[in-house]
């Protein structure tokens, strides 16, 4: 599994591979390790991407981007 240490989270990318394209689709868990416990959540996006290893760089961009509020469907408000 690949993971980046990212502002007191921990992105954790789990990229898909389409069975039909052969595709990488972005896939990820953000955990919260914190006094009550550790917390998580799972997001997604539809982009695809040839290789794996481009859509884990892609998969640690979009978990920057919920993390710094830059998404607008998507937060971590709740972890």
């Amino acid at each position: 599994m690949d993971v980046l240490s990212y502002k007191g989270f921990e992105i954790q990318a789990v990229p898909l591979q389409s069975p039909d394209s052969g595709k990488w689709r972005i896939n990820i868990q953000i955990v919260r390790h914190n006094a009550d416990g550790v917390k998580s959540g799972n997001f997604s996006a539809g982009d695809s991407y040839l290789t794996r290893e481009e859509a884990v760089k892609h998969c640690f961009q979009f978990g920057k981007q919920i993390i710094d509020g830059q998404s607008p469907t998507c937060s971590v408000a709740d972890l």
